[in-house]
């Protein structure tokens, strides 16, 4: 077997038993440094939380993949897409996962949230203000990321989102300094059909909690409209939309799940999948309709999608061959 294959076969059964439904799961810290290897650490700019990820053994100078996290999510390394952040780290780049605006970390604590208005919730952040902001925040944290992590090598750097997040980098992949871009589960929209090579990452079961869209395939819009050559699409097979935040379920999320049940008629799919406008879980704050079970969720099977993105960040920023997948489409 390959050190990157024993090295993917370590991080997921990792990420396996770190989301084991019999208990709450060891803190994201305890497994990234004692089970995968990994050196966290996190910083302030521009009074912004940012959580770094990368491998203990890496050198300095790694290439970078500056994640932004999605609706309700924060810059913490225990929420803010680990599973997306190890494979990729293990694979020899430094991570930065910054949440640009505090408006979107606080989304599941709205007064709209608590009212159950998630179609207005929806509305509001990826409408066109908060979209303007969030991408005029994301350009002005850049060169505050680089003064704080000089020793990265920018010179091969790579964006990374999902939901709001990867709105925001698909409206970014032309700006001049990305040679990647991942836009992991973006809203219908339009982006500028030239820029950086980009890998849209959706899924047969990627419905929005929302309700601002009608199904899966809304998600492409954006590809549709790329220049020829410049992107590929995935196509995962059985990934909720909550699964494709790559989050661990957080602690206390489990006991919850036990007792949880979806409103009649909101089915679950595989994989923790989604039911439109579900309330909060039981016993708990309301966390918004964006699964049915966290811990589901937690556990589905992210193989390809971790190995697949960490190839295409290898292709964009390091020369390798783009592997070929029945799940990949090229624009």
């Amino acid at each position: 077997m390959t050190r990157r294959r024993t090295a993917s076969a370590l991080l997921l059964a990792s990420l396996t038993l770190a989301g084991c439904a019999g208990g709450p799961p060891p803190p994201w810290s305890e497994t990234a440094t004692r089970e995968l290897q990994l050196a966290l650490a996190s910083f302030e700019v521009q009074g912004r939380r940012v959580s770094l990820t990368r491998s203990a053994a890496a050198p300095a100078a790694t290439p970078v993949v500056v994640y932004l996290p999605g609706l309700g999510q924060g810059s913490q390394a225990q929420d803010s897409g680990q599973r997306w952040a190890a494979a990729w780290a293990q694979a020899g780049y430094t991570v930065l996962a910054v949440q640009p605006l505090e408006a979107d970390a606080a989304a599941w604590r709205s007064e709209l949230a608590r009212s159950g208005e998630f179609r207005a919730l929806g509305l509001l952040h990826y409408g066109d203000t908060l979209r303007a902001e969030r991408l005029a925040a994301l350009r002005r944290l850049l060169p505050a990321l680089r003064a704080a992590q000089p020793a990265l090598d920018w010179g091969h750097a790579a964006l990374a989102g999902y939901e709001t997040g990867a709105q925001t980098v698909l409206d970014a992949r032309a700006d001049p300094g990305w040679q990647a871009v991942i836009a992991i589960s973006p809203p219908a929209m339009q982006a500028p059909a030239g820029g950086a090579a980009t890998l849209l990452i959706s899924s047969d079961l990627d419905q929005d909690p929302l309700g601002l869209l009608r199904g899966p395939a809304e998600r492409r819009q954006a590809f549709d409209g790329f220049a020829p050559g410049t992107a590929w699409l995935l196509t995962l097979a059985g990934v909720s939309h909550a699964a494709l935040a790559g989050t661990l379920a957080p602690e206390g999320w489990h006991a919850q799940d036990q007792h949880r049940t979806a409103p009649a008629g909101l089915g679950r799919g595989r994989g923790g999948g989604e039911g439109g406008g579900l309330p909060g879980p039981a016993g708990g704050g309301a966390r918004g309709p964006r699964s049915g079970s966290a811990t589901e969720a937690a556990q589905t099977d992210m193989s390809e999608a971790l190995r697949l993105s960490t190839a295409f960040l290898q292709a964009q920023l390091r020369g390798a061959a783009m592997p070929a997948s029945p799940a990949l489409q090229t624009r």
